[in-house]
């Protein structure tokens, strides 16, 4: 071997190392950075400590206040819709969604870190708790009786064979209750679903946005949040 040839050996084996290095180290980065953003945020933390720190219902999971910091302890969520009512929810419906977050199939970047803290014995425990709580009044969407009429027309013809007749939701489609649901998340939802957005609308929505116009789908969300007809899941 001449000299040449080991120096462009040396330089080989220099260049495989400071390539392995930096592979490394932007290995440990991506690592670093999935860590940070599956865990909740500073604001999603502090909201957490003061959901423990406040008095909770004695029969209220532990593991609900993952929940509570933002859908409360009475599962009411908030009426400008911007975070849906749980309470009686179907609790098939709750450990699916949860289970979905948790194995990232739901594209929800403020639910998902929270619903990765919680073991599948939690998931069960906050599914089964929520849907024992008692709805809670709200104010219904201003509506004539023609137009509640017409929107469970509508309903009954679009949505009533999964969600059922009084929209109380369905185990074995996994379908949600949506009677009673607040009308700004229902049609913040549907825009999602439209958009293809949050990645767990099956094909069987989509074609119900399609056969649906605009009006309709405003005249169901009124009809739903109204509660009008409700049934225990």
């Amino acid at each position: 071997m001449t000299p040449d040839d080991g120096r462009t050996t040396s330089s080989k084996r220099l260049r495989v190392l400071l390539t392995v290095v930096s592979m490394a180290f932007v290995a440990a980065v991506v690592v670093i950075a999935w860590g940070w953003v599956r865990q909740p945020s500073s604001a999603q933390s502090a909201r957490i400590a003061a959901v423990l720190e406040s008095t909770a219902p004695v029969d209220e999971p532990a593991a609900y206040a993952h929940c509570a910091s933002c859908h409360l302890h009475d599962g009411s969520g908030r009426p400008d819709g911007s975070i849906p009512r749980l309470n009686g929810q179907r609790r098939t419906v709750l450990q699916s969604k949860l289970h979905r977050l948790r194995a990232g199939h739901t594209a929800l970047p403020v639910m998902e870190p929270f619903a990765r803290t919680l073991t599948p014995g939690e998931v069960n425990e906050v599914a089964t708790y929520l849907e024992s709580l008692p709805d809670t009044t709200s104010t219904p969407p201003v509506a004539t009786e023609e137009e509640r009429t017409r929107g469970a027309a509508l309903f009954t013809t679009h949505c009533a064979a999964c969600h059922g007749a009084n929209a109380e939701g369905h185990d074995g489609l996994l379908a949600s209750r949506l009677c009673g649901q607040y009308e700004g998340y229902l049609d913040r939802r549907l825009t999602e679903i439209a958009a293809q957005t949050r990645g767990n609308a099956d094909a069987v929505m989509q074609g119900v946005l399609g056969a649906a116009t605009p009006d309709d789908l405003r005249f169901i969300t009124t009809w739903l949040a109204a509660g009008q007809g409700c049934a225990i899941p």
